[in-house]
């Protein structure tokens, strides 16, 4: 076997390789324990820090698992203009009890559960986001939510792109004389 074709096939194997582990992925889970609980119903509250910013945008694609531990507190996922306007009206002036505003029903929200054994799932977007908490009733059941998160990162089309570059570029060193 020839030099070329070495390469070339190595390149062509190498190319399968990415091409599945980029479709497997990777996944980092963890556990945010003891966040304290809201006691104004219907209302949301939210981090002080961002979620990271999305990077390498059409190079992957990252999903976002949430879940937590109690049946009155929601989630929600906003972005940077929601989590102002929600913040710059004071409790007790901003929705009277509605949950269509600032809450878990607000259709502002990007994505949000009612259900922590469910969760959320979100396919992250580019742009500064935020999550939020909120409990349904006035006196919440305890003082701590523990939430636990899974990120799976793939590849996204630019890098199967790549991939394919590679293989084609690998079988057409195959042929080189």
């Amino acid at each position: 076997m020839k030099r070329q074709e070495t390469i070339g096939y190595g390149a062509i194997v190498i190319s399968i390789l990415l091409v599945i582990l980029g479709w497997n992925g990777i996944t980092f889970e963890g556990e945010i324990e003891d966040i304290p609980t809201p006691n104004t119903p219907n209302r949301s509250y939210f981090a002080d820090e961002p979620l990271p910013e999305k990077g390498f945008g059409p190079f992957l694609a990252v999903t976002l698992d949430l879940t937590w531990d109690r049946d009155d507190v929601y989630a929600v996922i906003v972005d940077q203009d929601e989590k102002n306007t929600c913040e710059s009206t004071p409790p007790g002036l901003q929705n009277l009890g509605d949950p269509a505003i600032c809450g878990p029903y607000d259709t502002d929200v990007i994505t949000g559960s009612t259900d922590g054994s469910t969760g959320l799932t979100w396919q992250v977007e580019a742009g500064t986001y935020y999550v939020g908490i909120g409990t349904f009733e006035a006196v919440p059941d305890g003082f701590e939510v523990n939430m636990e998160y899974s990120v799976h990162l793939q590849a996204g089309f630019a890098l199967y792109f790549v991939f394919t570059l590679l293989g084609i570029f690998g079988l057409a060193y195959t042929r080189v004389e």
